[in-house]
């Protein structure tokens, strides 16, 4: 009778099962992290202290825009409209209201005050002039061809300078980040 020498597989089996245990000793902590979870519960109200509408009208390839404060507090406007590449947008101001800044917004000249109500209660909202954005075709256009026009509006609290004087609006820190103050509530 032949003896077989199983040496040679048995040693192949011990190594293929070394390879495989080192190759999958990290599976346990790639599983865990491809299958990891989080949620939140719970959560809080941020008041920003102020709101602003904007109120657009549209005709003769002309978008008119005013800005009005319905918070009490004082505030900074800037507009700035984009469109395609198809159309040119060119801005201006009928009473001068409202100045082009180098960041490509327009900025109103002046901080726009807060909402005030009277002695009869009725709420009277201040309200910027009109920036007018004109709304240039190109000169291929075929009619009916449209131009769709987005307009950015955002507003800023008025901020004051180390001596307590106000800032021009372009001088106003537009990137500042919101900081609330102490915050309650929310649930473990």
């Amino acid at each position: 009778m032949k003896r077989k020498n199983i040496l040679p597989a048995a040693g192949f089996a011990v190594a293929a099962l070394a390879a495989g245990l080192v190759l999958t000793a990290g599976t346990g902590q790639a599983w865990a992290y491809f299958t990891t979870y989080t949620s939140a519960s719970g959560g809080y109200a941020i008041d920003l202290g102020h709101e602003t509408q904007i109120v657009e009208e549209y005709s003769n390839h002309t978008k008119r825009l005013a800005v009005s404060n319905d918070s009490t507090q004082p505030v900074y406007v800037r507009a700035r409209a984009f469109s395609g590449s198809q159309c040119v947008l060119t801005y201006s101001s009928e009473d001068g209201g409202w100045q082009a800044g180098n960041d490509g917004y327009y900025y109103f000249s002046q901080p726009l005050a807060g909402a005030v109500t009277t002695e009869d209660g009725a709420v009277s909202t201040a309200k910027t002039s009109e920036l007018l954005v004109q709304i240039e075709f190109p000169a291929d256009a075929q009619a009916g061809d449209e131009c769709n026009v987005v307009v950015v509006c955002e507003s800023l609290p008025v901020q004051y300078d180390a001596d307590g004087n106000t800032l021009a609006p372009q001088a106003a820190d537009w990137s500042a980040p919101l900081v609330a103050g102490s915050v309650e509530g929310g649930t473990e």
